[in-house]
């Protein structure tokens, strides 16, 4: 996501600090498509500084934010962890996909790191999203993290179920993001799975699991050409080379192979060139070049350390071995089983302790899947009531505040047209006096009820205050906006009121640009007083 062009505290020219301009500059520098991790990072961090020196929160969390993703891409998950964890929560409400792209670092890397507590929370709060937004592509996404999560876990098995019946669900017919990311990670967990039946007997399932890793790679490849696929660009020839590789194509695994590390490389990729680096190791020692294959395996060792991605660091140990035992040297190789050996009874340990405190039995796990569902339902609940006028139903000003967080935030460039009304009961004190407040509910229930006739299941309903509502019409022109609104005023104003009272509305139109609530409010506003002024019972637009 790009958000250079609109920022949450947003950049304007009437502020006189010298430093906004700096921040601007940064913010845009760090969300580039195509900025480098370490040159990314620097900039976010510079941009952070600039916000919190200005006093601008949503600013420096924005900044904080993209720097956890450069971390992230430069495969630094220790640090992602420790940076994520507080700005997650700084996010404003505007800023959802930046939350819901936070998130997504902090479940793979935490999972990668053996943090399975939060790892499976983090997922679990993208579930929560994606069912409170309903969008397929926000499910696969999230179904994609919670594999993640099981795979690292140890359970490939339930993790490849997972994902590959949550692709079913959501076809494969409409190239996108999603889709990419989810083929890819069934082709890297058939991966994982072939990897560790290697040697153990099971040629027949290890044989199914490469081919449907095949077909998966295959798939993420051609999505490749149709969708923008940033990190996967490296990953996805990376795998797809790495089962040919597998499957004993070695001719056509090496310039998949060859062509993902140059990508991950170019893009500053570290994460993903010891991946690679790991396969071209195995390629070596496949060819029977096993010095070739024992010099890379040994300066991936050497570049990871300690604190490198456990399972890559396990692959390299793995290599280092089978190319020394080849070259006869027995002692070297004894070493590096032995290294390898030790961080998988490490991971596997660490696998079962959360597997035991996380999930500790299946039933135990259906049980918390179904009273985390429970709990979204009521926290859903709660914070539907929290939105809604008690009287109509309608929503109420926290109800508008955060839709129209949600329409005017990504309004940049080619937006779509959007168009908010604030429209007002002619002389309603009136109905107070002479009828009495309860028949005064009544009337402002009734002309609720004309709203929803009225209008779409799209637009956005709310009662401001008072005898005053708010209609948000988005993907409307002002023209359109109008001929609703005047059908609107007509079916009020033609209602068969009791005792004989004679209603009319009067309403005031505004349409973005700009794109703020406040300053949209404030012409409807202008343009309800003039339609007041100038005798009542009409529509006005600015």
């Amino acid at each position: 996501m790009t958000v250079s062009a609109r920022l949450p505290s947003a950049v304007n020219a009437t502020d006189a600090h010298p430093l906004l301009d700096e921040l601007q500059r940064a913010l845009a520098a760090t969300s580039a498509p195509d900025v480098l991790p370490a040159a990314g990072l620097r900039e976010a961090r510079r941009a952070a500084a600039q916000a919190r020196e200005l006093g601008r929160d949503d600013d420096e969390a924005l900044a904080e934010s993209w720097a956890c993703t450069h971390l992230s891409r430069m495969g630094r998950l220790a640090e992602v962890l420790e940076q994520a964890a507080p700005v997650v929560v700084r996010l404003p409400p505007a800023l959802h996909e930046r939350r819901r792209e936070l998130l997504r670092h902090i479940t793979l890397a935490a999972s990668e790191l053996g943090r399975f507590d939060l790892a499976l929370d983090a997922a679990q709060e993208l579930m929560g999203m994606a069912q409170s937004s309903g969008r397929p592509d926000d499910a696969l996404a999230a179904s994609f993290l919670l594999a993640a999560c099981l795979e690292r876990m140890g359970d490939s098995w339930q993790a490849l179920r997972l994902l590959a019946d949550a692709v079913a669900a959501y076809g494969v017919d409409r190239p996108s993001y999603p889709l990419l990311v989810a083929t890819n990670a069934v082709c890297a967990i058939c991966l994982g799975l072939a990897h560790r039946l290697r040697d153990t007997g099971d040629d027949t399932e290890r044989t199914a699991l490469l081919a449907q890793g095949c077909r998966e790679g295959e798939r993420a490849l051609s999505l490749l050409h149709q969708v923008r696929g940033d990190t996967y660009d490296a990953a996805v020839p990376g795998n797809l080379g790495e089962v040919l590789l597998l499957q004993g194509h070695l001719a056509q695994a090496k310039p998949l192979l060859d062509h993902a590390l140059g990508v991950a490389r170019s893009r500053g990729l570290q994460a993903h060139q010891w991946r690679v680096g790991t396969s071209l190791a195995d390629w070596h020692l496949a060819e029977g070049d096993a010095a070739a294959a024992r010099m890379r395996a040994l300066e991936l060792i050497d570049q990871m350390g300690p604190e490198g991605p456990q399972q890559t660091v396990i692959r390299a140990h793995d290599s280092a071995y089978r190319s020394c035992r080849a070259l006869d040297l027995l002692d070297e190789a004894l070493h590096h089983l032995e290294q390898a050996e030790r961080l998988e009874r490490k991971r596997s340990t660490g696998q079962l302790r959360s597997q035991s405190q996380v999930f500790v039995t299946r039933s135990e796990a259906d049980r918390a899947h179904a009273d985390a569902a429970r709990q979204r339902q009521r926290a859903a609940e709660f914070a539907a009531a929290a939105e809604r006028d008690s009287l109509t139903g309608l929503g109420n000003r926290r109800h508008l505040e955060r839709r129209c967080a949600e329409l005017l935030a990504p309004a940049v460039g080619d937006a779509p047209p959007l168009v908010l009304a604030v429209l007002d009961i002619d002389h309603f004190k009136q109905v107070n006096d002479r009828y009495g407040h309860l028949m005064g509910d009544q009337v402002l229930v009734q002309v609720a009820h004309l709203l929803r006739e009225n209008t779409r299941g799209s637009d956005v309903l709310a009662r401001y205050g008072g005898e005053e509502f708010v209609i948000v019409l988005p993907g409307m022109t002002l023209a359109g906006a109008a001929e609703v609104c005047e059908r609107l005023r007509e079916r009020v104003h033609g209602f068969g009121w009791p005792l004989q009272m004679a209603l009319s509305v009067s309403i005031g139109l505004a349409a973005a640009p700009p794109h703020d609530l406040t300053a949209l409010l404030g012409a409807a506003d202008r343009a309800l007083y003039s339609a007041k002024s100038g005798g009542r019972n009409r529509i006005v637009a600015l």
